[in-house]
């Protein structure tokens, strides 16, 4: 295998990941903000254009879930970890 397709093969487990973790946390989550996860995600996978703009609103999004104890940190810090995973490049600091 070429690097690009283990890259690939390594962005799409991070998706897959993710929607375990969103599915294990189904009761927690409300369908919007799942779906803010499931769009950035998937933007982040296919390399839309809009894909850093939807990554910045998930990650928002889990900091609003910690902040109000409706997750906790760890799980949090997971699921941004899968949802950057999902991107073919490095993560914008935040």
């Amino acid at each position: 295998m070429s690097f690009a397709t283990d890259r690939l093969a390594a962005r799409g487990r991070s998706h897959t990941q993710l929607r375990e973790m969103l599915d294990a946390r189904e009761s927690i989550l409300h369908a919007g903000e799942r779906e803010v996860l499931l769009d950035a995600a998937d933007a982040l996978l296919f390399d839309e254009p809009e894909a850093p703009v939807k990554r910045a609103a998930a990650r928002e999004l889990l900091t609003t879930l910690v902040g109000s104890g409706r997750w906790m940190s760890a799980p949090a810090d997971e699921a941004a970890a899968a949802l950057d995973g999902c991107g073919d490049a490095e993560p914008a600091p935040h």
